[in-house]
């Protein structure tokens, strides 16, 4: 029995020094990173048109031209913080030095608030006036909006595969609070029956009450209705990639249906952080909010209003394990605090960031491996080339100078094509429907870009120079 103990024992160190050794889960590197890139524009919920920005974050010296890619959402109700936050900051650089590139992105903020605000002179600087909203809905709306956001940021980083030397099939997210509910919807709504009612065209809204202005929390230009929201997936890029997901890691987040985990034949990965001291959002099932109000604020202060309930870490591990052998495969690390209500940091933040980091990526690194992609095998040198043998496409020329001539066979037409630049910004995007397609270039900067064609499951690029 004792030989038996430690032949346990020493298996255990095996997995766990193996597992450890995966690729993309140490830090091994130095990064750099690229401040506000521009991965299109979409408009809030107050109809004005906003540009999305991201940062993005690269490993230096690993000579790998299929890094696994990493979207982070950060948290603030969806009315408030940006990509600057420093938690969300602290996971890029880390992934970074780990060998993946990552977008640290904005989404669209904004809820119409509350035409009935109050407070007390004890409630001011410790509540969020931005997160006093009208209703129910507007929240389901506010991430469904962000959730379109992300999947156009997943898009955009695909077709970036050649500037970053990425791997597109290794596409992850991950956030924390409202960045956790982003990430979770958009790993998961695969199908416009997953569209919440609310995101329909719906009644329109009474005025704020007039305190916000003293906030910045109302856009003036809001004309106060409520439009359809439009297709799960945007508007951004959708000539380009799909936005499917490996993984998806939600910090404190959490789902307000589990029924969005039903429906998909091979769903991503979950990891799953949760506090039961979490105030803010119930790491079981509750409504959003409310244990602050009456745990914290002891009813002195203005209730945030009519959150919807919704399923926080610990709801949705329940839920999976009620699923079995169909539910997503998944890691959780639940703390049950539920007593321990701390109001100053609420229980809604990571109780160790490196440790949790280290095990989110852990779990994707397994999928990683198990997908074929290990580092020393995949970097193949880009040539240059005017054929793409795979789907026989040829270019007229190149450098270019006035037109793009793309020419192609009739088996390969309705492949998609997208000329990019070199900071990976969009200059033109369609698809191949006959022999010969001419796209003028006149009019744009001489230098360097990139033609990405894609075609069903292969996808070739063509490095281009126009004079």
């Amino acid at each position: 029995m004792k030989h038996l103990y430690f032949l346990l024992l020493f298996i255990l160190f095996v997995n766990i020094t193996l597992f450890s050794q995966l690729p993309y889960t140490q830090t091994e590197y130095q990064f750099s990173s690229i401040s506000d890139v521009s991965y299109g524009t979409a408009t809030n919920y107050a109809g004005t048109e906003v540009d999305l920005l991201m940062d993005i974050y690269k490993p230096l010296g690993d000579n790998n031209c299929q890094r696994p890619i990493m979207i982070l959402a950060h948290g603030g109700a969806w009315v408030t913080d940006d990509k600057t936050n420093e938690s969300l900051e602290y996971m890029s650089q880390e992934l970074a030095k780990r060998g993946w590139v990552v977008a640290n992105v904005n989404y669209r903020l904004g809820m119409n608030n509350t035409n009935d605000y109050s407070t007390n002179a004890f409630c001011t600087g410790i509540t969020e006036p931005c997160a006093f909203m009208i209703d129910s809905m507007e929240v389901e709306r506010a991430n469904f909006r962000a959730m379109q956001d992300a999947k156009g940021a997943i898009r955009f980083m695909k077709s970036r595969n050649m500037i970053d030397s990425t791997d597109v099939n290794n596409v992850f997210m991950a956030g924390e609070s409202a960045g956790g509910f982003i990430s979770l919807s958009a790993g998961f709504t695969n199908d416009i029956s997953k569209k919440p009612a609310s995101c329909y065209a719906i009644t329109d809204v009474l005025a704020p009450d007039s305190d916000f202005a003293d906030f910045a929390c109302t856009d003036t230009n809001n004309d106060l209705s409520r439009p359809d929201l439009g297709d799960i997936e945007g508007t951004l890029h959708l000539s380009t990639y799909d936005a499917s997901l490996k993984g998806v890691g939600s910090f404190f987040g959490g789902v307000i249906d589990v029924n969005l985990f039903d429906g998909l034949s091979d769903p991503p990965g979950v990891y799953l952080y949760h506090q039961g001291s979490d105030v803010i959002i119930h790491y079981d099932y509750g409504q959003m909010f409310k244990r602050i109000s009456d745990d914290c604020f002891f009813g002195l202060c203005q209730e945030y209003g009519p959150y919807p309930h919704a399923y926080g870490g610990e709801g949705i591990r329940k839920h999976f394990d009620a699923l079995g052998a169909s539910a997503p495969s998944s890691f959780s690390e639940i703390l049950d605090n539920m007593g321990a209500n701390d109001c100053l940091a609420n229980g809604h933040a990571i109780d160790d960031p490196e440790a949790r980091l280290q095990s989110m990526v852990n779990f994707f690194a397994d999928k990683i491996a198990t997908s074929g992609n290990m580092p020393s095998d995949m970097c193949m040198p880009v040539g240059n080339n005017n054929v793409i043998p795979d789907i026989n496409i040829t270019l007229s020329e190149n450098p270019i100078h006035h037109h793009l001539n793309i020419q192609t066979l009739p088996e390969f037409f309705g492949a998609s094509y997208i000329l990019l630049d070199i900071s990976g910004k969009s200059i033109c995007a369609g698809k191949l429907m006959s022999e010969e397609t001419s796209v003028k270039v006149t009019d744009i900067p001489t230098g360097m870009y990139f033609l990405n064609v894609s075609y069903k499951n292969t996808n070739q690029v063509f490095k281009l120079v126009k004079n």
